[in-house]
């Protein structure tokens, strides 16, 4: 799905090393954050879903990097738009998500602006499986809140600190029936979470600035981060 580009005061670096051991391969991610950063800012790990790049959603990352996040979203080494994709590899990305964001709290040249105490994790599609795969028992207690775009429940169960979890589907989604949807939200074990449906859209049309309901889903989203892991002004 891609997207149109727009200028926006921010940077972008893409870290020299970053090899998932669970993914035994490159997992190199692009990382945008506020051109002037100051401070520990919250991070975002964005993850792509099937036959997805990263640069296919710049208009919402250069737009929550824009708003003071820290934005990372690693291209997943098998389900990238790149390789040839193997669906059940969708089972180990949490483990390299989790990797991903240990190396830029740590490793890179952001490392000093970086909360790891403020992380929120969103995924579109498979990426939304990604997303609620991080929140399994023992998860980072870093991870405050997550957002869940038209994805399914992961294999494993949700568990650990309570995370807020926002749900956003589109009622006409061919790809991810909506029923599938809430399904993963009612095994959301905490009671912060919130189901929100995208009326008369598809799977993630709502995504690209050139459609009507993008405003208003950007908003939630960004409404949605204020709340839970705070902001920091441009």
């Amino acid at each position: 799905m891609p997207q149109r580009r727009t200028r926006r005061p921010t940077s972008r670096y893409s870290p020299a090393r970053s090899r998932s051991p669970a993914a035994g391969a490159s997992c190199r991610p692009p990382v945008w954050y506020p051109a002037r950063p100051a401070g520990r800012r919250p991070v975002i790990l964005f993850s792509h879903g099937l036959g997805g790049l990263p640069e296919h959603f710049a208009a919402l990352t250069e737009a929550w990097a824009a708003a003071g996040y820290v934005v990372v979203a690693p291209a997943y080494p098998h389900t990238n738009a790149l390789v040839d994709v193997r669906r059940e590899d969708v089972g180990n990305q949490p483990a390299d998500a989790a990797y991903v964001l240990r190396e830029v709290a740590t490793n890179g040249p952001l490392a000093e602006h970086v909360d790891a105490g403020r992380i929120a994790v969103i995924g579109f599609s498979a990426g939304g499986t990604t997303t609620l795969g991080l929140l399994g028992r023992g998860h980072d207690p870093g991870i405050k809140a997550a957002i869940c775009i038209a994805g399914r429940a992961p294999d494993e169960p949700m568990g650990g600190p309570a995370v807020a979890t926002l749900f956003l589907h589109g009622d006409d989604d061919p790809v991810v029936p909506i029923a599938a949807g809430r399904a993963a939200y009612e095994q959301v074990p905490w009671p912060t979470k919130r189901f929100v449906t995208i009326r008369h859209e598809g799977h993630g049309q709502y995504l690209h600035p050139d459609n009507p309901a993008y405003g208003r889903t950007q908003a939630m989203i960004l409404e949605f981060l204020r709340a839970e892991v705070g902001q920091y002004a441009r």
